[in-house]
């Protein structure tokens, strides 16, 4: 049997005489790494007519125009087809199976005088209970731009976290939109990675004056995972302390360890490794270990107020990535 996951973009623009590269992206399990994968397009009919398959076929009409590879391990394969002619545009599909009506993602081509081309859509792999980072195109810094993050459904795409404060319900505590850089770009962090977060995703811009076109992004979350699933509540009484561990992985090298708070998408550091304390903090704050041989530090939090309730990330930066991890703080009166 074919796992029922597969994704790719859902429409294509590609210019006259020119070339379009398509990815289709598939959970990479054993039926689905070895299984007939497959393009095909979408006649009056209604019945799909293979145009190439991994089976080594090649309807005679695509013949020198149209190529398809295949990459097990990543779960990914790739339609390229040149010499766009006007009579291409249409309905396709990319799909896995012995036949065309299998597991697909239908998808348009438009074939234009002179297209606008798309970014190439950005794979992204995550582990289950792990964290992503996902680099989100560079919007114009002088627009005061509303950043998003949505996921592709069958018709529309729902907004999950936005940059003016909204998170939907189910991601309460583990998706932060980075503010804007100097280059315009921003990053979408995701933790306590869950199955069905696998999925097709955009991430955008939108501005008074415009709106860029958003960068579609896959995300594969691997469901045999090595992240062990750690406690995500800590209580304390008001007046109290407490601590808690952040783990990271024991090989990485990361260039800043922090402790952020996170409210409504976006997560303050009030602490860092290299001397950063927030100043409503200091003195109720620390990291009072370090453990990396086995990829921790302690951080202590004492006088705990009623308004320390809520949720904290632990972080650690290396390079564009970071790895975060989320926990929820209940407080409790005496």
């Amino acid at each position: 049997p074919v796992a029922s996951s597969l994704y790719g973009s859902r429409f294509l623009a590609g210019e006259l005489g020119g070339s379009i590269t398509h990815q289709c992206f598939y959970s990479t399990t054993p039926a689905n790494k070895y299984e007939r994968k497959y393009w095909c397009k979408i006649a009056a009919n209604g019945v799909c007519y293979t145009i190439i398959s991994s089976s080594s076929f090649i309807s005679s009409e695509y013949q020198g125009r149209v190529a398809l590879g295949d990459v097990p391990q990543n779960g990914t394969f790739t339609v390229t087809m040149t010499g766009l002619r006007s009579s291409d545009s249409g309905t396709y599909r990319c799909g896995i199976g012995s036949t065309n009506e299998g597991l697909y993602v239908s998808l348009n081509l438009t074939v234009l005088a002179d297209a606008m081309m798309s970014r190439p859509t950005q794979l992204i792999q995550g582990e289950l209970h792990g964290s992503v980072t996902v680099l989100c195109p560079s919007g114009d810094t002088q627009d005061d731009q509303k950043r998003f993050w949505c996921k592709v459904g069958r018709s529309i795409c729902t907004l999950i976290a936005s940059s003016d404060g909204y998170v939907g319900r189910r991601y309460q505590g583990r998706i932060v939109i980075t503010p804007q850089d100097s280059s315009g770009a921003s990053k979408v962090l995701i933790n306590d990675l869950k199955k069905e977060d696998s999925g097709l995703y955009l991430c955008g811009t939108k501005g008074l004056r415009s709106q860029d076109s958003p960068q579609e992004v896959v995300l594969q979350v691997a469901t045999a995972s090595t992240i062990p699933r750690r406690a995500k509540f800590l209580s304390g009484a008001v007046g109290g302390s407490l601590s808690f561990q952040c783990h990271h992985d024991p090989k990485g090298t990361y260039e800043k360890k922090y402790v952020c708070r996170w409210k409504a998408g976006s997560c303050p550091v009030l602490l860092d490794d290299q001397g950063f304390v927030l100043e409503s903090y200091r003195g109720r704050i620390q990291m009072s270990s370090s453990d990396p041989e086995h990829g921790s530090f302690t951080v202590l939090l004492r006088q705990l107020r009623e308004e320390d309730a809520g949720w904290y990330w632990c972080g650690f930066r290396s390079g564009h990535t970071e790895l975060t991890t989320s926990l929820r703080l209940l407080i409790h009166k005496g």
